[in-house]
């Protein structure tokens, strides 16, 4: 069987759009099957203001200047070290999940009400607890790979995300961005389309919006039940029937099937079942609390998965956006508000961001991160957006009445 998530950091080149600086990039390879060299000492090298660097072309790239002392070679980004950071996050977000799990409950029998004010600290650390997953997910939250997963799949229970699926559907988000199955935010209906249909759609896509795509991937693992020959059909029904999207629902068929994945999925979802029915026991008559926050957080996951990629054209760079963020808001979220950067170099460690974005600025709106949150429920998008000529219109100004 075909190989996908078994070893992340094996999705590079990951979007189908041309990065500006792929002629700086080693020659090309097949992105899921090919072995790649870790680089694990390598430091990269910024650019000074001002400094010119080397411009892709259209010509082989033995013209280009890799050996530029302005430049460094995109292998040290995409292979450089996990951050030296990473372990004190660990456990700063792995502590939060453990207050939210147990000790609130225990806090609110003591105090009463007001020790779900202590709540409030564990749902800031959202993004950030979000943000550690995807650093396993792409091979850069510890430097041994079985350190690595155990960590990820420990503080994705957390969050009740099964982590052998998210890797699996994140990987083929970078390989497939934007592709049909990958387009929640717009809409195929027409102008003129019956009113009862228009508000369905908008409905459904508010719901996504709210909760409802983390609501699919915490049942999700129910997948792993279903009989393998009825995959198929089950498939065509969650990811479309577009033909563009038939190697996606391919691949998906081929990992939902595969008895080792499966078996992983079931053993994780059932520790997840006995983890909620400890937290609710935990609680006692205080149990809505837990679930409030529970949700909560799976609410925010579902508002930043459709954010940096809500109203991008599929000639964007990287088919992603940018956008800019406070000091804070950088920690919180990891530099993801970085996030055309990320799919240029999906392995490159979260602290690398910025120098990456500094030496290497790619063309495109960019907006506040709270923006880029509140302008996504203006509703879903006409096929219109998709193109070249409406990338810079307002996205509000674009949604489907």
């Amino acid at each position: 069987m075909e190989n996908v998530v078994a070893r992340p950091h094996e999705i590079d080149a990951a979007s189908p759009v041309a990065s500006p600086i792929a002629c700086l990039a080693p020659a090309p390879v097949d992105t899921i099957s090919a072995a790649p060299t870790r680089l694990s000492g390598a430091t990269p090298v910024v650019a000074p203001p001002g400094t010119a660097t080397a411009q892709p072309s259209v010509t082989p790239c033995a013209s280009a200047t890799l050996a530029s002392e302005a430049m460094p070679s995109p292998a040290l980004w995409r292979h450089a070290k996990p951050s030296p950071w990473n372990p004190w996050l660990i456990g700063l977000t792995g502590l939060a999940g453990l207050w939210q799990w147990l000790g609130l409950g225990y806090a609110l029998r003591q105090w009463g009400e007001l020790a779900a004010l202590s709540a409030l600290p564990v749902l800031l650390l959202t993004p950030m607890h979000w943000g550690l997953i995807h650093e396993s997910i792409h091979g850069q939250l510890r430097l041994k790979p079985r350190a690595n997963e155990r960590t990820g799949r420990a503080l994705s229970l957390w969050l009740g995300l099964p982590y052998e699926i998210m890797r699996f559907g994140h990987l083929m988000h970078h390989r497939f961005t934007r592709q049909p199955y990958d387009q929640p935010d717009i809409s195929p209906l027409l102008a003129d389309a019956p009113l009862a249909s228009r508000a369905g759609r908008w409905i459904g896509y508010q719901s996504r919006l709210l909760g409802g795509m983390w609501l699919s991937e915490l049942f999700a693992p129910l997948i792993t039940w279903v009989p393998a020959k009825r995959l198929p059909a089950l498939a065509h029904r969650a990811l479309g029937a577009d033909p563009q999207d038939e190697d996606v629902r391919r691949r998906a068929v081929m990992f939902a099937t595969d008895p080792v994945r499966r078996r992983r999925i079931q053993r994780d979802f059932v520790v997840l079942l006995v983890a909620l029915g400890l937290a609710l026991w935990a609680y006692g008559p205080w149990w809505p609390v837990f679930v409030a926050t529970f949700v909560a957080r799976g609410v925010w996951l579902s508002i930043a998965d459709n954010l940096p990629h809500f109203g991008v054209a599929l000639d964007e760079p990287a088919r992603a956006r940018n956008f800019h963020a406070t000091a804070l808001g950088r920690l919180l979220v990891l530099n993801h508000h970085l996030h055309r950067v990320h799919h240029q170099y999906p392995t490159a460690p979260w602290h690398l961001l910025p120098e990456i974005d500094t030496a290497q600025p790619t063309q495109g709106p960019v907006i506040a991160y709270w923006r880029a949150v509140l302008r996504q429920f203006a509703g879903p998008l006409p096929p219109s957006s998709l193109r070249a000529d409406t990338v810079q219109a307002s996205p509000v100004s674009q949604a489907a009445p």
